[in-house]
């Protein structure tokens, strides 16, 4: 087992001076802990680097606290309130299902049955299960009636069950969609049982069952709602659930899967006749309010079921017909939600300590709430102070990539994925947070892991402990910082240089939009930005047309399609985010046929490319290549020498070797490589002033989206895409883009306490987009026609440096 008994995360990514942000902690052991908010500088423990760096913050909740443990109430379902209306004498039960897991290893973490449809807690009450050798099963009270009849996974399957307590007639349907030609029949489950149903004051459970009411409970503490601790959390899809008051025939069953529809007349006749309806309790559309986490019910007392922990809306029903892909378009077809018990939306921890930012004399920064115990236990929970819109304090803005750190949030790929040793050719070293998580699946995991059924992770909080958004931690592929702690490398590198800066987050100018950045000279990117929304996106060509100036710190940017969910904005800004991969891409998992589209915005999902936003459209370079052995260097090219860009190389000789040394892979082309490519969006006019060509090994592969079939040659040692390049192109109105292409660049700048040719082509480069006013204007014959393949041999740029009568050295 692996103990971190320290975890924690707060209210918010980004504060505004003046404003308060809470922290949640578990401590789990220790019987106090301290509290220290830092200014965080470095977060790289490397010893050929500057080491871990923070600085001390004056603050009133510097102290040490009472330690508590708190846990995390995972798995997604829905409830409603306890009704005089559920408490019924008969009953009819009736939904389809589309199961993920029916069946369990007895050593799986949470190893028994599943609820469907459940008014049960401790033999009180009546519900629909999937039982723990994944057949179908009732309960009512103590009694167990089951099919014996294997649920087959990933199938649909109508299962229903009456109960008539005048006569004792049970009778339990299971069945299957789809019947082959083997699979045997299978019959009606029928007993008689004389009894009356004892009801519990419990909720009504949707994928889930009530295991109990402890109001004093840690667990129950984190439940929604508060003190019921809910069971058995279902794996699977849930279509059209109903419940009914009396014993329904199986024919009126059958009308029943149309739903309820009041105020039936000649004209409005789609739903059951007058005498079914009398006998309604509940009668969910799933298919309703999809961009919400209420389910519908169109029954007569609208018991409208709360979901809790964000399951996934907007998934095929069981009457898809495979012609509409958009929920808009057909959302009685997308009747389905798919819960998972591994799903997690918020903690709902009490909160610690909140600490009001003071109005002045805290400058906008990297922050953590930094804690401890005296027996070496150590916890950082990050946030960022970010400045008011229009009260900006500097010239210089890094656009932290919180999307994309919500992600990666809690990555599993390390420990769960079976080919994460070949593709990082050596054994992954894990880190405490690795092996915490795979014992700990409540704190959910990331966009790049599956649920425990297999299934893709579409959907990320903030609001959880996320272990990976941590300095000192250092990510499998890399084998070093990765993300928040690599762009960590930047903020030491413009804390060392003296600059000043401001900092603002993805939800920032996906809220605020172009008046967030408008006043900013320049906006620095982190190390890889890959996941962005289209407001942000918006933001940044809006920002570039207006003479603003990108740098592009880093790869892989500007990928994948992602929105925050419009439901959780009264809780906060950018709390839940969605992403779903679809038909292209670099994949660990795929949307099924028809749920391309979010739950969220309803907003097409998987690359921006696909989308025709091309990812060289935004800094000039897009992303060619990845591999995660070692990193390599970058030469200058002829382009280097155009008047337009020689400025950036000031004090660099043309033959120098431009990173062969760092503290990502040991060089500063590594990781994941950005190059230009006019045909997909690098304006005409992109100067690409260095690159790393002919320098990567065979581990280094082409991305998927830019081949059409697989076959030798697309490696690092053969394949000329396969290469990082450095880049520039001007923008309208004196603005301009510089574009570094390599997640692994900013590990070369704290090289050598700063001192290393990356470390002044950066300075350059900020140096001249931070001044105020526009860039100075390209040479005269500069301004031309150029096609998209347009390449010139004549100017001297374009010859080969023997033709131009340089020297060649050795």
């Amino acid at each position: 087992m692996t103990s971190m008994r320290l975890t924690g995360y707060a209210d918010k990514f980004s504060v505004h001076p003046g404003d308060p942000i809470k922290f949640y902690v578990n401590c789990n052991g220790p019987a106090e802990y301290k509290v220290e908010i830092v200014h965080l500088i470095n977060g790289d423990t490397n010893p050929r680097g500057p080491g871990y760096l923070d600085k001390p913050v004056a603050a009133d909740v510097n102290k040490t606290y009472k330690g508590r443990k708190q846990i995390i109430h995972g798995g997604s379902y829905g409830y409603v309130p306890d009704a005089k209306a559920f408490h019924v004498e008969s009953f009819t039960l009736q939904c389809w299902i589309w199961p993920t897991a029916p069946k369990t290893h007895p050593r799986y973490w949470k190893h028994g049955a599943q609820g469907l449809v459940t008014k049960w807690s401790k033999d009180c009450g009546y519900g629909l299960f999937v039982n723990e050798d994944g057949c179908l099963e009732l309960r009512i009270n103590e009694h167990r009636i089951t099919t014996g009849v294997p649920l087959r996974d990933h199938a649909w399957h109508f299962c229903a069950a009456t109960f008539d307590a005048a006569t004792g007639d049970v009778v339990l349907y299971h069945e299957p969609q789809v019947v082959y030609a083997l699979d045997p029949v299978i019959e009606p489950v029928r007993q008689i049982l004389k009894l009356a149903i004892s009801h519990a004051p419990v909720p009504v459970g949707i994928a889930c069952y009530v295991e109990s009411l402890a109001p004093d409970d840690a667990l129950a503490a984190s439940s929604k709602p508060a003190g019921v601790v809910f069971a058995g959390k279902y794996n699977g899809k849930i279509d059209s659930p109903r419940i009914c008051k009396v014993a329904l025939s199986r024919q009126d069953i059958e009308t029943m899967k149309l739903g309820a529809q009041p105020g039936l007349t000649e004209r409005r006749n789609s739903g059951p006749s007058g005498r079914l309806s009398e006998v309604i309790v509940a009668a969910w559309n799933f298919g309703k309010g999809i961009d919400t986490i209420v389910a519908s019910d169109e029954g007569p007392y609208r018991f409208d079921a709360q979901l809790v922990n964000c399951p996934n809306r907007a998934m095929t029903g069981y009457n898809w017909g495979g012609t509409n892909f958009d929920w808009k378009h057909a959302p009685h077809e997308y009747g389905a939600i798919s819960f998972h018990d591994d799903d997690v939306d918020d903690a709902r921890w009490s909160a610690d300590f909140e600490w009001s930012v003071p109005e002045t004399g805290v400058k906008s920064r990297f922050y953590a709430a930094k804690l401890t115990t005296s027996e070496g236990d150590e916890e950082f929970i990050p946030f960022w102070v970010v400045p008011r819109v229009g009260q900006e304090t500097a010239k210089i803005a890094v656009m932290v990539p919180t999307i994309s750190y919500m992600a990666y949030a809690n990555e599993h790929v390390a420990c769960n994925a079976g080919g994460a040793e070949l593709f990082v050719y050596r054994v992954p070293i894990m880190q405490q947070q690795n092996m915490y998580l795979a014992e700990h699946r409540e704190y959910g995991g990331s966009i790049y892991d599956t649920h425990t059924d297999g299934t893709g992770i579409s959907i990320s909080s903030r609001l959880r402990p996320i272990l990976s958004i941590r300095p000192k931690y250092d990510h499998f592929l890399a084998q070093a910082p990765w993300q928040y702690p690599a762009d960590l490398h930047l903020i030491c590198w413009l804390e060392t240089m003296g600059y000043d800066y401001d900092v603002f987050t993805d939800e920032d100018i996906t809220y605020d939009g172009l008046a967030r950045i408008e006043n900013y000279n320049v906006i620095i990117t982190g190390s890889h930005p890959e996941h962005n929304s289209g407001p942000q996106l918006d933001a940044l060509h809006n920002y570039t047309q207006r003479g603003g100036r990108l740098m592009y710190m880093g790869a892989d940017a500007w990928y994948w399609v992602h929105s925050y969910h419009p439901a959780y904005e009264s809780t906060g800004r950018g709390v839940v985010t969605e992403m779903r991969r679809c038909e292209s891409g670099i994949r660990t998992w795929r949307a099924d046929p028809g749920e391309y589209y979010h739950q969220g915005t309803g907003e097409l999902g998987g690359m921006w490319r696909f989308r025709g936003r091309y990812l060289h459209s935004v800094a000039g370079t897009g992303m060619s290549s990845e591999g995660f052995d070692v990193s390599s260097y970058f030469s200058r090219t002829p382009d280097s020498l155009d008047p337009r860009v020689a400025w950036a190389f000031d004090g660099i000789g043309y033959d120098e070797k431009l990173g062969n040394f760092g503290l990502v892979g040991g060089g500063a082309a590594g990781l994941e490589l950005d190059i230009v490519d006019t045909m997909l969006g690098s304006p005409p006019h992109t100067l690409a002033v260095a690159t790393s060509a002919g320098r990567h090994t065979e581990a280094y592969l082409l991305v998927m989206e830019d081949f059409g079939f697989n076959q030798q040659g697309l490696d690092g040692t053969t394949h000329p895409r396969v290469r990082a390049d450095i880049a520039f192109h001007e923008t309208p109105n004196g603005g301009g883009c510089f574009a570094f292409s390599s997640i692994a660049f900013c590990g070369s700048l704290p090289w050598n306490n700063c001192d290393n040719n990356i470390s002044k082509l950066v300075k350059n480069v900020l140096d001249r987009f931070a001044a105020d006013g526009p860039l100075p204007a390209p040479p005269a014959d500069a301004i031309k026609h150029r096609g998209r393949a347009d390449y010139d041999p004549t100017p001297p740029e374009h010859r080969s440096r023997k033709a131009r009568g340089e020297f060649l050295s050795g």
